[in-house]
């Protein structure tokens, strides 16, 4: 019979593969929706080239007839002068008043203003209310108009989506221009405009969310000036996106290079080679709005700064300069260029359905130290930076890797690899593991990246499974005994809970006055001899034995104890026999469950609200540092002193901590995240209050900071030697050893004795308590480091640490009469 699950899982992989895609519609209603949005695109770009600048002025009441520009759509159009004036005025403060004439005159003989023609890059800033929002009266809108149709009628929508509520919040803009000719407008031989799309993410600094919008428009390269708008069914922004330009010269461009731009778009539209009902949609990935209720639309004025270059003075020079210091940057062929500039832009976002204006935060309204509009640097110098900060987390894992290998060369023994924490070990494999997941699913999808990702993914690689993996699997099986004992201790336990819960045999009420000839007591059991069988009772002086209520162990004739002791008790337990802690290969495929599980919830968090996301990311960071906390366990509960090496503790330590320095600490890291010191603080102190924890245990002693009831009892390689009427505790050479009468003199004057270390035939001098040296104020808070020079093993023999410990790490069995010694 077919096992019922392979079954499930089959058809579910069935269902998977021949399920349409989310939101795909039938192909008959596809084709019909498609024609109508190619209908409805054609008419607006007929509007955009039958018009000329001007035609669409709210104040002097002229409309177009195209979604959203229409009177009857009751947007706040009558604020576009305003928020045009603004966008005029940032131009002015970013180029100088005597460049403001650029923007209406393509044939200015004045030289080309210091400016990169391609943008493509993120900008970073924070955004305010514009000076203009008191003046602009928010649209009322009749909100039924715009309730999008479910399944089971219109739905209702009481406000839109993206709307902005805050005073002030964060700013992200990113730029996308292609170098093609489709996307190029010259003029004779010089290039004027270029179509350029963006993305924008408005953060709330009150609310502590954020949305995204994604828009189209053009970058003027003589002016820097940039037009962007988004385009959805209630606004046909790209297509009058034209009528929204500072001047008649930027119109007539504008208008040219879209009538080219859009009329091959719906080409690929009507051919099939575009299979999309909204190119230019504002969703971040570029398909339909699926949200039950309509966003906000948007219309952007963006102007770059002038771009100083390094020891050159203004004029012809310092544009030629910066062109040739761009050409470098995309097409590198070794040339030494001055360092690369940021690029600065000045915004103004107004939303004409909304009623909202957004300005960019900066001068000349905000001093610089508070902020300076948006800044940023072009992807090809982020690129490049982003290469040498891999090459430096490549370092960092390297030296992770060297300092793991020698833990591993020093741990080669039974002995010092029972002393390590499993745990630990798996953290730290863990976080190579997450490292090199999270590289590789990055180089896919930035290829200009994918050799030095790839590079430094193979390195976490190496470490998780090549060493890591080895590693975790020898400590393993070395502590496989330890695990199998904890278990049948905890079985034995619970039989013998079991039986004490048994009840007692009942007699018969009516039976009483002969209950002792009907049951056997223990003293009246038949005593077997050598003789044979005597039945005659113990005398009665005879002690009784007593029930302690243990079940009674049977040797079998094999005299194998170990198998019956493995054998567990089904009938009391519930436990099959054999049964025994999960194997290696189990705790494999959970430590690849865990990686997955923390990868896509990491992946998914990305998209949460930033304060919600920031909290998850730094918990996640804490739970990672705190990979000594099972060790400093481990040294508790078996009461060992030094498990690590130092260098190895040191070292990982720094070094894992360095990429959260990076990204908490460092404000112009690849991802730019926001600088937070308190964070980084309590993330630094605390993974070096574990390693102060660890320190401690290797001084003082591993338990000083907890109750002994708490931890199951240790023997004590370090007791304190005392020869008094208390206690005396000294080792067996306190009677052998001979030193010389001035030694032994001059050592009892200090309170100390002088022993012989089998291991390395020197002497130890070690003190030793007694009555008159405690009357002299010799206390055991003295002996705290001194007795750490010395081990006592259980045979009472004594050597110095280092020679034991080094004994310790290939035999845990004693030097002198091999008996068996507790691991350390």
């Amino acid at each position: 019979m077919a096992d019922p699950r392979a079954i499930v899982a089959l058809v579910i992989l069935l269902f998977i593969f021949f399920s349409p895609p989310p939101g795909q519609e039938p192909l008959v209603r596809a084709r019909s929706r498609l024609e109508h949005v190619v209908t409805t695109e054609h008419h607006d770009l007929t509007i955009l080239n039958q018009t000329r600048f001007g035609d669409f002025d709210p104040v002097q009441n002229k409309w177009l007839n195209m979604s959203g520009f229409r009177e009857d759509d009751l947007f706040a159009w009558q604020a576009l002068p305003l928020v045009k004036e603004r966008a005029r005025h940032q131009v002015a403060h970013a180029l100088g008043h005597d460049n403001l004439a650029r923007l209406g005159s393509g044939e200015d003989d004045r030289p080309a203003l210091p400016l990169y023609r391609n943008v493509t890059g993120t900008m970073y800033g924070k955004w305010v209310r514009s000076p203009v929002q008191t003046s602009v009266v928010p649209p009322r809108l009749n909100m039924t108009e715009y309730s999008p149709v479910g399944p089971f009628g219109p739905i209702p929508v009481r406000s839109f989506n993206k709307n902005v509520t805050a005073k002030s919040g964060s700013l992200e803009v990113w730029f996308e221009e292609a170098d093609t000719q489709e996307t190029l407008l010259w003029h004779g031989d010089r290039r004027v405009a270029r179509e350029v799309k963006a993305q924008i993410s408005v953060g709330d600094a009150e609310a502590g969310d954020s949305w995204d919008s994604r828009l189209f428009g053009i970058h003027f390269l003589d002016t820097g000036n940039i037009m962007l708008a988004t385009t959805t069914d209630k606004f046909a922004g790209i297509f009058a996106l034209p009528h929204m330009a500072l001047s008649d010269y930027n119109y007539h461009s504008a208008q040219r290079l879209l009538n080219r731009t859009l009329g091959m778009t719906i080409r690929d539209q009507e051919d099939g080679y575009l299979q999309s009902f909204s190119p230019w949609a504002p969703t971040p990935d570029g398909s339909s709005d699926s949200s039950p209720s309509p966003t906000c639309d948007l219309i952007v004025y963006l102007q770059q700064h002038l771009v100083p270059v390094p020891g050159v003075k203004p004029g012809p020079d310092q544009e030629t300069l910066l062109s040739f210091i761009e050409q470098e940057i995309r097409f590198p062929t070794g040339a030494s260029i001055p360092a690369t500039q940021h690029i600065a832009f000045s915004m103004v976002a107004f939303s004409p359905d909304c009623g909202f204006v957004l300005e960019s935060k900066g001068p000349p309204d905000f001093a610089p130290q508070e902020a300076n509009h948006l800044r940023g640097l072009k992807l090809e110098v982020e690129y490049e930076r982003a290469r040498r900060h891999l090459l430096l987390f490549a370092a960092i894992m390297s030296g992770q890797l060297f300092f793991f290998l020698r833990q591993m060369r020093d741990a080669s023994t039974p002995s010092t690899r029972s002393r390590i924490s499993f745990y630990t070990i798996s953290m730290l494999s863990l976080g190579d593991g997450f490292i090199t997941m999270v590289l590789c699913l990055i180089s896919l999808f930035i290829q200009a990246l994918w050799v030095p990702l790839i590079a430094t993914a193979f390195l976490a690689f190496m470490s998780v499974s090549f060493f890591g993996m080895r590693f975790l699997m020898d400590i393993w099986a070395v502590q496989a005994p330890e695990r199998e004992r904890r278990e049948r201790q905890e079985r034995q336990r619970i039989q013998q809970l079991a039986a004490t819960t048994v009840a007692p045999p009942t007699i018969p009420s009516g039976t009483m006055e002969n209950a002792p000839a009907q049951i056997s007591t223990p003293s009246q059991m038949p005593v077997i001899t050598a003789a044979g069988a005597e039945t005659l009772p113990p005398p009665v002086t005879a002690p009784r034995p007593i029930d302690t209520g243990a079940t009674p162990v049977f040797i079998p004739s094999d005299q194998d104890t170990q198998a019956e002791e493995d054998a567990p008790n089904t009938a009391a337990t519930g436990v099959e026999a054999g049964q025994r802690a999960p194997g290696f290969g189990s705790l494999y495929t959970r430590f690849y469950f865990l990686l997955l599980v923390t990868l896509f919830l990491s992946l998914n968090a990305t998209s949460w609200p930033p304060a919600l996301r920031r909290g998850y990311f730094t918990i996640l960071a804490f739970c990672y540092l705190s990979f000594w906390v099972p060790q400093i366990h481990r040294n508790c509960m078996r009461n060992c002193r030094h498990a690590l090496r130092w260098d190895f503790v040191a070292g990982e330590s720094l070094l894992r901590l360095m990429p959260f320095a990076y990204f908490y600490g460092y404000e112009q890291n690849v991802l730019f995240a926001a600088v937070d010191l308190i964070d980084l603080g309590v993330l630094a102190g605390w993974i070096w209050i574990q390693v102060l924890l660890l320190l401690s245990q290797e001084i003082i002693g591993p338990r000083w900071f907890v109750s002994g009831t708490w931890v199951p009892p240790a023997y004590d390689y370090h007791p304190i030697l005392r020869d008094d009427e208390e206690a005396n505790n000294l080792p067996i050479g306190a009677t052998t050893s001979t030193p010389s009468p001035e030694q032994a003199k001059e050592a009892k004057d200090k309170g100390k004795r002088v022993f012989d270390c089998a291991i390395c035939m020197h002497e130890i001098e070690v003190p030793v308590l007694n009555g008159e040296s405690a009357a002299e104020g010799i206390t055991t808070g003295s002996l705290v480091l001194e007795r750490r020079k010395y081990m006592v093993t259980p045979c009472r023999h004594i050597f110095h640490s280092s020679c034991l410990e080094g004994w310790m790490k290939f035999r845990l069995v004693c030097p002198i009469d091999r008996e068996e010694l507790p691991p350390l």
